[in-house]
C-alpha cells in the first residue's frame, strides 16, 4: 500500500463523519455533511446526509469537491474529484492530494498586485496535471540551488534555460488580484468555464520565490460591457509549505498597508459649558436668597435658645398691654 493510500485509510475509515464543499452554479460552495460508506485506494464512496440538496448544486462527474475531516478546533482535509454518483446522495470521489491541516486562516484575503504566469494545460485529466505539478515544482526547486562542484554541463545548462524561463515571465506586467491561502480572483480577457484547471506561477518579491499552483475556475463573472471576466480560482495543488509563505507574505502586505494610513487626529476635548447672563442671575438670585432664608432660621433658633420671644409675639404682647390700659 502506498504512502498516500495509508494516509488515506487512516482518515476515510467507515462511518467517519465528513464536510464536503458541494459546488454552486453561483456563489460559495454549499457545505453538506455526509459519512464515509468505503475506501478502496483512492476512491472512497460517501452518502450524503439529505437526499435533495442544493437547486444549484453542480454535480458532474469531473467536479472538484473538498472534504474535511473536522477534529476538534483544526481539520484536515483534501479534494476528490467525482467519479459516480450512484444515487442523487451517493457520491464516488477520487482523492487527488494529501490530507493535510485545513484551516480558516487560509482564507482571508487581500487585493495585492502579483506577477502570474497563467497558463492552460494540454489536457484536463488530473493525472496529466499532478505530474506537470510536481515536474514544475521540482524544476523551480532545482533552478533555486546552487550548482554542485563538479556539476555535469548538462544540469548546468538546464539550470540556465529554467532560469531563463523564469525571467522572461517575470518581466511580464504585474496583476491585479483578490488573493487568499485558498484561491484568488481576477479580471482576465479569456472566459473560462467552472470546472477547468489550469496552472498558475505565483512570483513572490525577493528573496525571490516561485510558487507552482494548480487552481480550478469556480465562478466566472462577466464585465457590463462583456470587455473582461471576473474570475474566481481555488487552489486545487499547492505545497503547504508554499500555501504558507504566500498567508506570510499576504498578512505583511496587510499590516504594510495599514500602517501607511493617515492617523486620524484625537477628538477635540468639549468646550466647558458656559451659562448664559440669564442663567448666571438666576443663580445669583437663588443663591442670595438661600442665603437669606438661612440667616433667618438661624436668628429664630437664636432666639429661642435664649428664652427671647419673636417680633410677631412681641408686638402682639405690646398692643394687648395698651389695649387694656385703655379699657382702664
Amino acid at each position: 500500500m502506498s504512502g498516500e493510500s495509508a494516509a488515506y485509510a487512516k482518515q476515510f475509515f467507515a462511518g467517519r463523519r465528513v464536510r464536503l464543499a458541494v459546488p454552486l452554479a453561483e456563489g460559495a460552495p454549499f457545505q453538506e455533511w455526509g459519512k464515509v460508506c468505503s475506501l478502496e485506494r483512492d476512491l472512497v464512496e460517501i452518502e450524503l446526509s439529505r437526499d435533495l440538496l442544493h437547486p444549484q448544486a453542480c454535480l458532474q462527474l469531473g467536479r472538484t469537491i473538498h472534504l474535511n475531516l473536522l477534529d476538534g478546533t483544526s481539520g484536515l482535509g483534501c479534494n476528490g474529484s467525482l467519479i459516480a454518483l450512484k444515487r442523487p446522495h451517493r457520491l464516488v470521489l477520487r482523492l487527488l492530494d494529501q490530507v493535510a491541516p485545513y484551516e480558516q486562516r487560509e482564507f482571508y484575503r487581500q487585493d495585492l498586485s502579483l506577477q502570474l504566469d497563467f497558463r492552460l494545460p494540454p489536457s484536463q485529466l488530473p493525472q496529466e496535471i499532478r505530474e506537470r505539478w510536481r515536474q514544475c515544482r521540482w524544476a523551480a526547486e532545482f533552478a533555486s540551488q546552487l550548482p554542485d562542484p563538479g556539476e555535469a554541463p548538462e544540469l548546468d545548462s538546464l539550470r540556465k534555460e529554467i532560469l531563463a524561463g523564469v525571467e522572461r515571465r517575470e518581466a511580464a506586467p504585474p496583476v491585479a488580484v483578490n488573493i487568499s491561502g485558498g484561491g484568488m480572483r481576477l479580471n482576465m480577457k479569456e472566459r473560462l468555464h467552472p470546472g477547468i484547471l489550469v496552472e498558475l506561477g505565483i512570483y513572490l518579491p525577493p528573496p525571490r520565490k516561485v510558487l507552482e499552483v494548480v487552481g480550478e475556475v469556480v465562478q466566472v463573472t462577466a464585465s457590463a460591457d462583456r470587455d473582461h471576466f471576473s474570475t474566481a480560482l481555488r487552489y486545487r495543488l499547492i505545497d503547504e509549505a508554499d500555501r504558507d509563505r504566500l498567508i506570510a507574505y499576504i498578512s505583511a502586505q496587510q499590516m504594510w498597508q495599514l500602517s501607511q494610513q493617515p492617523v486620524r487626529p484625537a477628538a477635540p476635548a468639549p468646550a466647558p459649558y458656559q451659562p448664559s447672563l440669564g442663567a448666571r442671575r438666576l443663580a445669583v438670585g437663588l443663591l442670595l436668597l438661600t442665603a437669606f432664608l438661612g440667616c433667618q432660621v438661624r436668628s429664630t433658633l437664636v432666639a429661642r435658645e435664649r428664652g427671647e420671644k419673636q417680633e410677631i409675639a412681641r408686638l402682639f404682647d405690646q398692643a394687648m398691654l395698651e389695649f387694656l390700659r385703655q379699657r382702664k
